[in-house]
């Protein structure tokens, strides 16, 4: 296989994450992905066959980003938010489609977040939950929502998406590191006593 079909295969792929994230799996068009990246449908029929494997391969780059991440990075913090810096809106939006392969995203973030806590467990720098199972998919439920957010995040902020994730990226940050209560009432309005929580 020559060059230009390894890069014009890495261009579709590219622009098939773009249309995904942007429409959703039903609504994206092999002419319009074909479109975005510069070939004809017919090569990407080529290249991927159908649709469905298109959106396998898709998945597949996402997993090989967080497996590389995982090789390199030294934490699985930084995987995390890595990952979703990457690929957040077009997680957000497979995620939210459902069926067998937003269940394998999703239990490969979990896997991520439930590494994050372990290291910041055992390093100290994290609080575990009483429940850490829990608390990874509390970590990826947030992590992913602001991108489910995105329109009414974009419009919150006079139209601009990026301006909109950076502002709610610092009131979430003092949430992580401080919390957000000064006393017990949430924990006791879930049912928990003070130290049960800890």
């Amino acid at each position: 296989m020559e060059d230009r079909d390894l890069t014009a295969r890495a261009r579709i792929v590219g622009s098939a994450l773009e249309r995904f994230a942007a429409h959703g799996y039903e609504a994206a068009t092999m002419r319009d992905i074909a479109a975005g990246a510069g070939v004809s449908t017919a090569l990407v029929t080529h290249h991927f066959g159908t649709k469905q494997a298109l959106r396998a391969e898709c998945d597949a780059r996402v997993v090989r980003f967080i497996v590389e991440k995982q090789r390199v990075e030294r934490a699985a913090s930084d995987v995390l938010g890595d990952v979703l810096g990457t690929f957040g809106p077009y997680l957000a939006r497979m995620l939210g489609e459902g069926g067998e392969a937003s269940d394998a995203l999703f239990e490969r973030l979990l896997e991520v977040s439930r590494a994050m806590i372990a290291d910041g467990s055992a390093s100290g720098w994290l609080r575990a939950s009483r429940d850490p199972e829990a608390q990874a998919a509390a970590l990826v439920l947030l992590g992913v929502a602001p991108f489910l957010m995105l329109d009414r995040l974009a419009a919150w902020a006079g139209g601009d998406a990026e301006t909109g994730l950076r502002r709610v990226a610092v009131p979430l940050a003092e949430l992580y590191t401080h919390g957000l209560t000064t006393d017990d009432r949430l924990l006791a309005a879930a049912g928990l006593a003070p130290e049960e929580a800890r």
